[in-house]
């Protein structure tokens, strides 16, 4: 069969989600199976009678080891919800109370999310109308839903600004917050500093560690502890570094939370659900980067 390709770039976010218990693809597509199911209405945060639902979601016929679907694609809606006991008419000035179906919202925006099981790995279009913080907001609060405490949802970073903090001239200060969900399979100092962490059963880490401008923070050793930190954190968290970049310049505030990896898709071959699995698999399915 003649594969159909489409020269065209799209970009995207890419979301590491990780379930705390029970770490296999079926289970995220049970989880998925749950969402879809009860499509829990979640309210979007600094909002007034904003939420987010599924409109749909639909999973891919096409499967891993004969049963978990290659992906799975949401369309995602937010919306307002409007009291008709509080209308004002502008006009006359008037407070007014307006008989209608409760079930109609205003100002939708949609998105679609594509989830792949296999690697628990979910991606939006850069574009998307929905904000990226609105669709962290929901995944978060619908799988809490379905799983109290149960999952970690975590934007990955971009690693070209993780790099900027290892290499700056001088690193004065790193404040950490870290997920731990999945195993690891790291080597060495990582995968010591991991385990021993792991060994305490924490759903998150949180570290600080303080240098001076005289003194500032050695990362210079491979695998090292600051190093580790802003490794595992690429996936799995985020980091506010005070850095000075060159010998001649002030100091800066480098905050990861604010630099997300941005993927690039240069062509879709055949549709653009099974571009993203095939991009998402070659990327994760053989590394730890997603650990």
């Amino acid at each position: 069969m003649m594969k159909r390709v489409i020269n065209r770039q799209t970009t995207w976010y890419v979301i590491n989600i990780k379930a705390r218990r029970n770490q296999t693809p079926q289970h995220y597509v049970d989880v998925w199976n749950l969402i879809n199911e009860r499509d829990p209405l979640i309210e979007m945060p600094r909002t007034t009678n904003r939420f987010a639902s599924i409109r749909t979601m639909s999973f891919s016929q096409q499967c891993d080891n004969d049963i978990v679907p290659h992906y799975i694609e949401t369309n995602l809606v937010t919306y307002t919800l409007l009291d008709p006991k509080k209308f004002y008419n502008r006009r006359t000035k008037e407070d007014m109370a307006i008989d209608w179906n409760t079930d109609i919202a205003a100002n939708k925006k949609e998105s679609t999310l594509i989830f792949v099981p296999s690697v628990h790995t979910l991606v939006v279009k850069k574009s998307t109308e929905i904000t990226i913080n609105y669709i962290l907001t929901y995944l978060r609060g619908a799988l809490g839903i379905i799983e109290p405490e149960g999952f970690d949802v975590d934007l990955i970073k971009d690693r070209e600004t993780l790099d900027q903090i290892l290499q700056a001239y001088a690193l004065i200060s790193i404040d950490a917050h870290i997920s731990f969900s999945n195993h690891g399979h790291s080597e060495g100092f990582r995968e010591i500093f991991e385990n021993k962490i792991k060994d305490t059963n924490p759903n998150t880490f949180d570290i600080k560690i303080s240098g001076t401008q005289e003194h500032p923070l050695s990362c210079e050793e491979e695998d090292g502890l600051v190093q580790s930190i802003i490794n595992i954190s690429e996936s799995n968290g985020t980091v506010k570094a005070v850095v000075q970049k060159d010998e001649n310049t002030g100091l800066e505030v480098i905050d990861t939370e604010n630099h997300p990896f941005i993927l690039k898709i240069p062509q879709i071959i055949n549709d653009i659900c099974s571009t993203i699995y095939n991009e998402l698999r070659a990327r994760y399915a053989n590394n730890n980067s997603n650990e």
